[in-house]
């Protein structure tokens, strides 16, 4: 799926002048929507009521799962058209003179991460990996978590030419099935995701949210029926569901409706995921349930307290948006939420993957440490 040129061109004044943007493509969308705010985005609530379109990102570590970074929609760019930011609503004509400037666009050029903003993230080697790993079960069979979800960084070099719409292009056409973004402002850096997971999808009638989890990378060709899961999978899977179980409760959100787990394929990996839907509720108990569900325990943990002060004693705040959520919000009556899965940051000249696996008592490090290497190609493919 290409981009047009209108939104290319948006995108190439946006990064001329230092202005945030997100670009992406919802799961088996016709095209991509661009977004352009003429500010730097700030800590906002995300339900609040009020529903300014935006765009939303936050990060893993956070002390209020509703609040996230909030880029504001002052220029959109969809397939069927430009719209602009007028209060509270979309408008079909530009407000302000700076709208009209990004609508109108540069010539296009190659779209590149701005440099590195202090000291660059660390790699983790497999020894280091996998000891982390023992000591987790080590932390699980002593009786302090039931589920620790790990995670490590790959260092790579990009070439002088590379381009974020060609990469995410290129993401676009080996991942139709995921969420594609490139994501840019001064309070988050730049990323590039190929997610498969809803945190949160909310419209006016309905809540939709997954759990998911566990992860195989079999022979090319394998029929989805043919994937058998181990015990180990089954309880990690078991674990987020109940997990939503309990924060939609928490909520009184009622008649909720879930799909027994079943097999999906995400790009070259498969998972065990089940689907939730409710009907939707008032912006604060929504708000509420966002707290509950961020960070999930498909990417923290069980218990989350627990797990999550093991992570960041391991880890240290090295995640930034990675197991965090992202995604547009307030747009056209809907609000879709993401965890950022399958992503990498990018800082100049230099992408950093972030990938990761749950880890329960039956863990063996080499084989979670396989799984972080086959995380990796949902990104370096296109590298």
């Amino acid at each position: 799926m290409k981009m047009t040129s209108s939104q290319t061109a948006a995108l190439t004044f946006a990064a001329v002048e230092g202005l945030p943007y997100a670009f992406w493509r919802a799961p088996d969308a016709p095209g991509f929507s661009v977004l352009v705010s003429t500010s730097q985005p700030e800590m906002a609530s995300v339900f609040d009521g009020n529903d300014v379109p935006g765009f939303v990102a936050a990060p893993f570590s956070s002390e209020d799962g509703n609040q996230a970074w909030r880029l504001t929609a002052d220029v959109l760019i969809t397939p069927q058209g430009t719209q602009y930011l007028d209060g509270a609503r979309l408008v079909d004509n530009p407000v302000t003179e700076m709208q009209a400037r990004i609508a109108a666009g540069l010539p296009r050029q190659s779209l590149q991460a701005p440099a590195a903003q202090g000291a660059a993230p660390q790699a983790t080697d497999r020894t280091a990996y996998e000891d982390r790993v023992r000591r987790a079960v080590a932390q699980i069979n002593a009786g302090y978590c039931e589920k620790i979800v790990l995670s490590r960084i790959v260092p790579q070099p990009l070439p002088d030419d590379y381009d974020l719409i060609d990469l995410a292009e290129r993401l676009d056409q080996a991942h139709p099935h995921a969420f594609i973004c490139v994501l840019n402002a001064k309070p988050t850096g730049t990323w590039l995701i190929a997610t498969p997971e809803i945190l949160m999808a909310v419209n006016g009638e309905e809540i939709r949210t997954m759990a998911l989890a566990g992860t195989q990378w079999p022979p090319q060709g394998t029929q989805l029926s043919d994937v058998e899961w181990t015990d180990k999978i089954v309880l990690e899977q078991a674990l987020v569901a109940d997990f939503i179980r309990a924060a939609f409760a928490a909520e009184g959100v009622v008649s909720l409706a879930e799909t027994a787990p079943a097999t999906v394929q995400a790009a070259n990996l498969c998972h065990l995921r089940s689907d939730f839907r409710a009907p939707t509720v008032p912006s604060e108990a929504l708000a509420g349930l966002l707290r509950r569900l961020h960070p999930t325990s498909a990417v923290c943990g069980t218990p989350r307290p627990e797990a999550r002060d093991f992570i960041l004693a391991e880890e240290g705040d090295t995640r930034g948006l990675y197991a965090g959520y992202f995604g547009p919000a307030g747009l056209e009556g809907r609000t879709d939420l993401y965890v950022n899965l399958r992503s990498a940051r990018l800082a100049g000249h230099d992408i950093f993957l972030h990938v990761g696996g749950g880890i329960v008592g039956a863990s063996d490090p080499a084989l979670e440490w396989e799984e972080t290497v086959a995380k990796t190609r949902t990104i370096a493919c296109v590298l």
